[in-house]
């Protein structure tokens, strides 16, 4: 057949309404690839947005914004929630009996109970069994409620955000800012490490404010509360034992007995027998001492002839509540007046000395730290002695380099304190400690501080176990004993201000505190 022939008969096939079966199969394969393709952009789409789901979820952005609590009218995000939950963990393992607490780092806190121990150093009074996830979360909504307090209470009385508190801000990021940077993280890394994964830096900002608000307002108020020497001696008199300090000593002998192996390793605990047998031997110890001692004998050398008795000279000494300070601070009148006691188990010969308020004036001084950290050493290799050492003679100089630095300038306090801020390892502002007491600070500090010759304007260069201090004597302060009360009648009439302006919200859990903790 000829092409034109085919052709022909083609057309005519197509003029009845037939279909080609040529044609339908390559319509068929032309359809079935638009559907591949469709199927398959199909599937494109759907796995761009798992993907941005999945990068969404594990940003967090989706669980930080779901609402964790309301708290009366305000709503707080899962990660702002976790803000507090954090801050309240990062304030427990910043404690210095942190180690006692029993708390396992590697393991979920929601797996933990607190122990007895812990309870009893964070001020827990609840005696049901509770884990360490469930005080941290109570906490954070303790310090939301308060926060939100004492933000309410600032704005109803007018207070409102100025350049002080803007630049108490700025130094907190700065100094976040830098910890990261030295931690070898980003700023946004260092925040989720220190506050969560939740915790953006927006949010972590946001908190700042309001704790720099908090602050700024609680300072504002403290700084109002004065009283008149009248008062500060009435509050005395009213609470001398708190106040006062004694100075005594005593022989201790131990009444206890220690508990014993047998031949299997067993421990084996001391019967009845033996533990009234113990006591006795301390109480006939005890009244023999104190023949010893009123016929002139010294506490001290007479400790030394028992195995059990231990001596213990005391100078400024506190109203703990012990059997030895109860009894000199209620039944102790005169200098040299002495005593047996007993505690039910161990007995004491005590001999009372003084007991007066601390009359001593406190100090204001400044310094500049030079610290000398020598962490970068290797404390293993033979010339770590002379490294050591190199690195403490490199300070000393920086130190003597500052000090000249000062003497060739203005050569004031204000001189000093502008020095303080550019150059000191570790000081507050100015590097001004006020109403400094005896052994506050480390023993160089406070033997320099205190020296019967100190005069204002005094400076010297004193070495410490930080380093080298660049000191600045200002003068004396206040006597510290009306520091000790003034302090405590603020700290009184602080809390009573803080418990006033507490609310007592309505609180509802939403479906965003699952994610926190």
């Amino acid at each position: 057949m000829s092409a034109s022939r085919e052709k022909k008969n083609r057309q005519a096939f197509a003029a009845s309404g037939a279909i080609d079966p040529k044609v339908a199969r390559a319509a068929e394969e032309k359809a079935k690839q638009h559907k591949t393709n469709l199927l398959y952009g199909s599937i494109a789409v759907i796995f761009v947005v798992v993907a941005v789901l999945v990068l969404l979820w594990n940003s967090n952005v989706i669980q930080s914004g779901k609402t964790a609590l309301t708290v009366g009218d305000e709503t707080y995000s899962a990660a702002q929630v976790q803000y507090h939950y954090y801050a309240a963990y990062n304030e427990v393992r910043s404690s210095n009996y942190f180690a006692y607490m029993g708390v396992d780092t590697g393991k979920s806190l929601s797996s933990q109970t607190m122990s007895d121990t812990a309870k009893s150093l964070l001020g827990v009074t609840d005696t049901d069994s509770i884990t360490w996830d469930k005080y941290l979360r109570d906490k954070a909504l303790s310090n939301i409620k308060s926060s939100q307090s004492l933000l309410a209470a600032a704005r109803a009385e007018g207070f409102t955000w100025d350049d002080a508190m803007q630049a108490d801000y700025d130094n907190v990021i700065s100094s976040v800012k830098s910890a990261a940077k030295s931690a070898g993280y980003s700023y946004k890394n260092y925040v989720k490490a220190m506050y969560g994964t939740l915790v953006s830096t927006g949010v972590f900002e946001d908190m700042v404010k309001d704790s720099t608000m908090i602050t700024a307002f609680q300072n504002d108020y403290l700084d109002k509360l004065n009283y008149t020497d009248e008062q500060i001696e009435q509050y005395y008199q009213n609470n001398k034992s708190t106040f006062d300090v004694a100075s005594y000593d005593y022989i201790r002998f131990s009444g206890t007995t220690s508990a014993t192996k047998d031949e299997n390793g067993n421990t084996v605990d001391p019967t009845k027998e033996q533990m009234d047998a113990a006591i006795a031997a301390a109480r006939d110890s005890a009244n023999t001492a104190y023949d010893r001692f009123k016929n002139g004998e010294s506490m001290e050398a007479i400790a030394k002839d028992y195995e059990i008795a231990s001596y213990s000279p005391v100078t400024d000494g506190a109203n703990t509540g012990d059997t030895v300070s109860s009894w000199v601070f209620e039944k102790a009148e005169t200098a040299g007046e002495s005593t047996v006691l007993d505690d039910g188990t161990n007995y004491y010969v005590v001999q009372f000395h003084s007991r007066d308020r601390q009359t001593y004036n406190s100090v204001n001084v400044r310094h500049i730290l030079v610290r000398v950290d020598s962490s970068s050493l290797d404390s293993k290799s033979d010339t770590y002695s002379e490294d050591l050492e190199k690195l403490k003679s490199e300070k000393k100089a920086e130190a003597e380099k500052i000090l000249q630095e000062w003497k060739d300038g203005a050569a004031t306090e204000e001189s000093f304190g502008a020095l303080a801020d550019q150059y000191s390892d570790d000081s507050p502002e100015g590097g001004l400690y006020e109403q400094v007491y005896k052994g506050k600070m480390v023993s160089s500090f406070n033997d320099w501080c205190f020296d019967a010759a100190r005069k204002t304007g005094d400076t010297d260069i004193v070495e410490s176990s930080y380093g080298y201090h660049i000191m600045y004597f200002v003068g004396e302060d206040l006597p510290y004993w009306q520091v000790r009360v003034t302090n405590t009648m603020k700290n009184n009439d602080f809390s009573e201000w803080t418990e006033s302006l507490l609310q007592d919200y309505t609180v509802t859990e939403g479906s965003g505190m699952k994610y926190v903790g």
